[in-house]
């Protein structure tokens, strides 16, 4: 297939996020054998005007994405942080191309329902939509075309660690995030760090911590044996940040809540779930003083997520779901696509 892929990559942070999911989505269709054209939204949007301004450059950026339809013709348009793009422009392609799928992905939560009402614009042009929310809130998306959960991808290019392979490191529990005006989330953070003051901790984002990007977000992962992954909401049908994909993938050790029907995707030997913030201290207590046990299921867990949340497995699933194929393979989360 020829693909257009549009999306943010964030061309004006020079690489410093370039283990985002738009780029897996990208090289994952590519290694599965189809050409992906990368039209950064955002970033053509303010480029196109003097005053590096979005909303200046909306008109040119949608005219510019017609022109490369022109040109390519393409079998499928992905559309990722593709907010900004005007419903008019989706339209257009759908009447010059018919035979043309597109199809948005989403990866923030969509229990910010607030957030997903551009969606609605969007709804009779697309055909599918992909989103890492499952259960409840993906089955009352968009309920004219067909909704489906796709898992946080790994690519095995970025996610290449191997942490599990190791058995010292300057810390044994990480955490990259942010609270902002959340008072459970800083409760909960601050009962951790309490519970673990005698070990060495790797917070980031909290606390007076800066946030870390780019390869020093890599280089912190790396020097930790256990991850955090803690998302905004943790009881949510199958919902988690990307986080997880970079704990497993990485092969630390992950800690997770129990979110609902997770266990789809990692299984108890795979991660460690826990249900109270003592519980959580006590493990990480556990596995600090047992690396070799910690070890085990931190494999595992990379072993897993390198397996069933390969970019190249994620997007051959969302290939077949678009096109109405045969499901190639049995994919764990197939009890959560949802159709007209």
């Amino acid at each position: 297939m020829r693909v257009l892929h549009i999306g943010n990559f964030a061309y004006r942070s020079h690489g410093e996020s370039f283990y985002s999911i738009d780029r897996k989505i990208s090289a994952g269709f590519t290694r599965n054998g189809h050409f992906v054209y990368e039209f950064s939204l955002r970033d053509m949007a303010r480029m196109s005007n003097i005053f590096k301004t979005k909303s200046l450059g909306v008109r040119w950026a949608s005219a510019e994405i017609l022109r490369l339809c022109e040109s390519m013709e393409p079998d499928l348009v992905l559309l990722g942080h593709a907010q900004m793009l005007t419903s008019a422009t989706l339209k257009k392609i759908k009447q010059r191309w018919p035979k043309t799928k597109i199809v948005l992905w989403y990866v923030d939560a969509l229990f910010y329902e607030d957030k997903t009402q551009y969606m609605y614009d969007f709804e009779p042009y697309l055909d599918a939509v992909f989103a890492t929310t499952g259960g409840e809130y993906l089955q009352r998306l968009l309920p004219k075309i067909t909704r489906a959960y796709f898992p946080n991808l790994v690519d095995s290019s970025v996610e290449s660690l191997g942490n599990f392979k190791k058995r010292t490191f300057n810390h044994e529990l990480i955490f990259c995030g942010s609270i902002g005006d959340d008072v459970q989330r800083k409760q909960f953070l601050e009962d951790v760090r309490s519970g673990l003051s005698d070990l060495p901790l790797s917070l980031n984002g909290i606390f007076g911590h800066p946030i870390i990007k780019g390869v020093d977000y890599i280089r912190a992962i790396g020097d930790a044996r256990m991850g955090l992954n803690y998302s905004r909401r943790n009881d949510v049908c199958l919902y988690s940040s990307d986080r997880i994909a970079q704990l497993t993938g990485h092969g630390l050790l992950t800690f997770t809540p129990r979110i609902p029907e997770f266990d789809l995707i990692y299984k108890e030997d795979e991660v460690r779930y826990f249900d109270t913030t003592a519980e959580l201290v006590d493990m990480t207590h556990y596995y600090a003083s047992h690396p070799d046990e910690a070890a085990i299921i931190a494999e595992a867990g990379w072993k897993r997520a390198h397996e069933s949340c390969s970019a190249e497995r994620v997007t051959r699933f969302m290939e077949e779901t678009i096109f109405n194929l045969p499901y190639s393979q049995s994919y764990e989360w197939t009890s959560h696509i949802f159709k007209q």
